[in-house]
């Protein structure tokens, strides 16, 4: 199965079940659904004022999902947070930021839940926030959304959940990841641009980062490590580099996914080449290669250059499993 953009929003916008409330669609998981009634989650202020309004959601996996209302600058903003039974106190917390077009929901739904699986197996609290009108205000400046034009404020969206997960979950501040596909991942580049020091690493599926000239956003300069996952033969985000397409808009340039992956090493203070390597193929049409730029024994930037591979996120089963390898490459690092 190709796990591309277009299927993901067929998936998305599939009908709704008028007697089970249940998203109809093929694949071997049924996507979480709404129930229960409204229940008030306290309140809680930061900068920027959230109260928090949560309904539960039946999940897949072992935890408990709950999908949840709030306001962020004077705007409605949902989320839904994934708690596996076996969360501690000084946890990590990773954010999972949709494409343009999605939500959280089906989000969890395209990964098959992967990300909550991972979570219960190894102890962290899952965050999957929703863009303004199914979209993200990222760092490119030809961006046609909605949240570029009425200059959303995503990261303050993204800190005020932060603050929140500390309050109530008492989740380790040194411990948090952003993982991003497509304008997701460019909202994850942006986090790693502006506020490098709220997080321990972020990871991107199929977004380069703009060339200066398309580039909206301040840039701190200061290092973090970064795990990209971009396709050879992506149509959307090229891959070596250039104008990024989506249907008839044009978003702006963006740099090579090689040259990106060099910008975050450099600023990391590596500059001596990246260790190469070709993933076991398991058969089908992609193969995946990997550069990886180490410091002190640990693995700080990952490319994982997936050959013919198009505007996808690869799953259980292909040659690059996303979320295990996200997973994988973020428990290893420092804390910040």
């Amino acid at each position: 199965m190709v796990h591309s953009l277009s299927n993901y929003l067929r998936q998305r916008n599939a009908p709704w079940s008028q007697e089970t409330g249940k998203r109809k669609r093929s694949g071997h998981r049924s996507p979480a659904m709404l129930c229960g009634n409204e229940t008030t989650v306290p309140h809680w202020t930061i900068g920027a004022v959230l109260a928090l309004f949560g309904t539960a959601v039946a999940a897949e996996p072992m935890g408990e999902a709950t999908h949840k209302l709030g306001t962020v600058g004077g705007r409605e903003r949902t989320f839904i947070e994934y708690v596996p039974k076996t969360l501690k106190p000084g946890a990590p917390l990773l954010f999972v930021l949709h494409p343009s077009g999605g939500d959280a929901s089906g989000m969890r739904d395209y990964s098959k839940y992967e990300f909550d699986e991972l979570a219960d197996k190894y102890g962290f609290l899952v965050v999957y926030p929703d863009g303004f009108e199914n979209t993200w205000n990222d760092c490119r400046g030809g961006s046609p959304f909605s949240s570029k034009r009425l200059k959303i404020d995503d990261s303050s969206f993204i800190e005020a959940l932060l603050n929140h997960e500390v309050t109530v979950h008492a989740i380790d501040r040194k411990r948090v990841f952003a993982a991003g596909w497509s304008n997701g991942a460019q909202l994850a580049y942006r986090l790693a641009l502006e506020h490098p020091e709220d997080f321990a690493g972020v990871a991107t599926i199929s977004a380069s980062l703009p060339v200066k000239e398309n580039l909206d956003c301040g840039q701190v300069g200061k290092p973090i490590p970064v795990m990209i996952v971009n396709g050879t033969a992506d149509p959307i985000n090229p891959y070596r580099g250039g104008m990024v397409n989506l249907g008839a808009a044009k978003l702006g340039n963006v740099l090579s996914s090689e040259d990106t992956a060099k910008y975050w090493a450099k600023l990391l203070g590596l500059t001596a080449m990246p260790e190469l390597a070709k993933l076991p193929h398991k058969g089908g049409s992609t193969s995946v290669d990997s550069m990886t730029w180490v410091k002190d024994g640990t693995p700080v930037v990952v490319l994982y250059s997936v050959q013919n591979g198009g505007h996808a996120m690869p799953l259980a089963g292909e040659d690059l499993d996303s979320p295990v390898a996200i997973w994988d490459f973020f428990s290893k690092l420092p804390s910040r």
